[in-house]
């Protein structure tokens, strides 16, 4: 099966592209690659230094993602020479070439529309760092432990619109929140079990059989970039967002 993974730059695309490339093996994959999430807005300090510490972690020595897609078999692709318009006639043609039966999304930061959604036959599945409905949007863990939540989770769902985070559901995987772990360490700890739904998905979706999905139920909430208001809360209730010292910034061990 031809499947086309939309993914980002940062340490969590990272940890699951590690996982995908080899779970996903038997499959021909094209990597795109957005470059960041959501706008130009001027972010308050402490995520401008959650996002150097990533930096620095993709700068360690493990792969690039130029050469996690050399070792799926295929080069690295983007759309910031399309000005980020991966909706243009030129991101579309881009993505129709890799000739996609599956779609998958993990952290992609572009919003994709309709004639991109409509391309592949199998649909377009997005595996959501966050318990949906509950929290869509971005950073949904720091939310989670925010709200004081016993667990956090991943909910793999299929991308129906192009609205954020509200498509019919296929899996979630829970598992609880390790208060004593950072938030980006909480944050990684999702994305082997994650990668297990998406696994397990594309196997269905392979051997022919249908993939249940439901609509999503209940009030939703959808949750933005964290104000410093919210920041300074966080850390009120003992929370960090990283911490090198408790494994946060470490490669997570690969799974076939």
């Amino acid at each position: 099966m031809n499947i086309t993974l939309l993914t980002n730059r940062d340490l969590a695309s990272h940890v699951a592209l590690s996982q995908l490339i080899h779970i996903l093996s038997d499959h021909r994959l094209t990597i795109f690659l957005s470059e960041k999430v959501g706008g130009n807005q001027q972010l308050p300090q402490p995520l401008i230094d959650l996002a150097t510490v990533e930096r620095a972690q993709l700068a360690d020595g493990r792969p690039t993602f130029e050469m996690l897609a050399q070792q799926a078999g295929c080069t690295l692709q983007g759309f910031t020479d399309l000005g980020n318009n991966v909706n243009s006639p030129a991101g579309i043609a881009r993505i129709q070439a890799s000739q996609p039966d599956l779609i998958i999304s993990v952290r992609f930061g572009l919003i994709i529309r309709q004639d991109v959604i409509a391309i592949p036959k199998h649909g377009v599945i997005n595996l959501h760092s966050g318990v949906l409905p509950d929290y869509r949007g971005v950073m949904a863990t720091f939310r989670a432990m925010l709200n004081q939540e016993p667990e956090i989770g991943s909910t793999l769902h299929y991308i129906q619109d192009s609205g954020i985070d509200t498509g019919d559901i296929i899996s979630i995987a829970s598992i609880p929140l390790a208060r004593d772990k950072s938030y980006l360490a909480n944050v990684l700890s999702l994305y082997t079990g994650g990668c297990q739904q998406i696994q397990h998905a594309v196997a269905a979706i392979s051997a022919g059989q249908p993939l249940p999905a439901q609509p999503q139920q209940g009030p939703a909430g959808y949750y933005s970039f964290p104000t410093s208001s919210d920041l300074a809360q966080f850390a009120s209730l003992g929370h960090r967002l990283y911490d090198l010292a408790d494994g946060s910034a470490q490669p997570l061990p690969i799974t076939s």
